[in-house]
């Protein structure tokens, strides 16, 4: 198993994870992301008219992963 820490961004408010999680494969790895940015987006999202968020995943050794959500309402002229 290895240490993997799940650093989130919300436009530019960055977030590092100090404690981290263990998993074991890189699968795994890119489930939890997924489901952790599903999470974040739910959280956030609602009232939101442009927003980018990131879930940024490291190890030891420097960043091995990232998922990015960009979530933008466009107004459209009435026809």
């Amino acid at each position: 198993m290895a240490l993997y820490y799940f650093d989130t961004r919300d436009n530019d408010y960055f977030v590092p994870d100090d404690i981290g999680v263990e998993i074991a494969t890189f699968d795994q790895v890119k489930l939890a992301a997924s489901q952790a940015m599903a999470d974040f987006a739910k959280d956030v999202l609602p009232g939101s008219v442009v927003r980018i968020l990131s879930i940024e995943v490291r190890d030891s050794s420097g960043p091995v992963l990232r998922v990015v959500l960009r979530f933008e309402i466009e107004h459209q002229l009435a026809h």
